[in-house]
């Protein structure tokens, strides 16, 4: 897997607290945390995210275009 970027309204941030690294990523419309016990073990958890984020946009905008490949 390559290094992914996230979408642009995707926003995330990593903190240390006294249980591990604090891993909060958001956009408009939700958010998910997780604490890791390592600050690399949380930015593996970003790239994975976004690499999934992009997986599902592709598959969402292959399965939104026609069989004669205009968009619907």
């Amino acid at each position: 897997m390559t290094a992914s970027t996230l979408p642009e309204n995707v926003k995330y941030s990593i903190s240390q607290t006294h249980n591990g690294w604090l891993l909060v990523i958001e956009n408009p419309y939700c958010s998910l945390s997780q604490v890791f016990q390592s600050s690399a073990s949380a930015r593996q958890a970003v790239d994975r995210t976004a690499f999934a984020l992009q997986t599902l946009t592709a598959q969402h905008l292959e399965m939104r275009q026609a069989p004669d490949g205009s968009r619907f």
